[in-house]
């Protein structure tokens, strides 16, 4: 029996209508336009694809959306810094991210306890982490590992007491997929992977829930194949990577892991929307936090 395909496109256009709403009710009622800002270094064709797509969900939402390019042989920690602290203190300005990758010779992780915790939409700041490295939701969960709770939520995956393995270790992605998965919001049993993981193919087979997060070219066309997934498993793809003119692909062979998991994210069209409507649903609690309203809570 082929998996069930988790549409991400699906699930967020479910979504978009208690967005809309959400975005709406601030606007009429509290005459706030929540406003996002988003910092791209650089010219990573992935990093511009994401923003475009948050850029263009926003203003179909009626928000404000700023895109600061900045050239990476011009960037610098400094320089960022400035531009960082312009933006929290513009009290138009609701929401700020920060695009990555960043060139190497920029400290991400100063820039990312830079932002304003209240403005942190992408939750990479210290302020954040606290709350969801004690399996707490706190103010933010970061966009990906939220549209993927969402995804598993809707698709009824069971994950309390499951194996689960988390490949990748960035700050957006693979790092709080696997803190959330194994705290006490999920209660999954988690195994961490990364370049370095020995005998990756027997570690994958093991998990219930397999999530790749990697995105990179690995030296064959798919670094995640059919004989490396336990039959039933659901198995999600995050890894985004380009493989031509306008030409996208993920981490998995998604034709012949669809013939042995029981649950696949397809890629594009699995992760990246749930990613960016996550985003929108941080940048409207971002505003009403500022506001001092709660989180809103979505029926998926």
């Amino acid at each position: 029996m082929p998996a069930i395909v988790m549409d991400g496109r699906a699930v967020s256009e479910l979504l978009m209508p208690e967005v809309r709403r959400n975005a709406a009710e601030l606007r009429d009622r509290y005459g706030c336009v929540p406003a996002l800002a988003a910092i791209l270094v650089g010219s990573d064709p992935a990093s511009r694809q994401y923003v475009r797509n948050k850029h263009r969900l926003a203003r179909e939402l009626g928000c404000g959306s700023e895109v600061i390019e900045i050239e990476a042989e011009k960037a610098s920690t400094e320089s960022l810094l400035a531009t960082i602290e312009r933006l929290n203190n513009d009290r138009a300005t609701t929401g700020i991210l920060l695009q990555l990758p960043v060139p190497a010779n920029v400290d991400q992780f100063v820039l990312f306890d830079a932002i304003a915790p209240e403005k942190d939409v992408d939750a990479v700041g210290a302020d954040a982490v606290i709350g969801f490295y004690r399996g707490q939701w706190g103010r933010f969960i970061p966009c990906t590992p939220r549209g993927v709770l969402t995804l598993l939520d809707y698709y009824k995956v069971p994950v309390s007491g499951k194996r689960a393995v988390v490949i990748g270790r960035s700050d957006i992605a693979g790092k709080p997929t696997a803190l959330i998965l194994g705290g006490r919001m999920c209660n999954a049993t988690v195994t961490w992977c990364h370049r370095h993981t020995q005998d990756l193919a027997s570690i994958c087979r093991e998990a219930d829930i397999l999530v790749s997060c990697v995105g990179a070219n690995v030296g064959r066309p798919y670094l995640i194949t059919a004989d490396m997934i336990k039959p039933g498993a659901c198995v999600i793809d995050i890894g985004f990577r380009r493989i031509g003119p306008g030409r996208f692909a993920g981490d998995v062979d998604f034709d012949a892991v669809s013939r042995v998991a029981g649950w696949l994210t397809p890629n594009p069209g699995g992760t990246g929307p749930m990613t960016v409507i996550a985003l929108m649903q941080n940048l409207l609690d971002a505003a009403r936090y500022q506001l001092g309203l709660g989180r809103i809570n979505y029926s998926i």
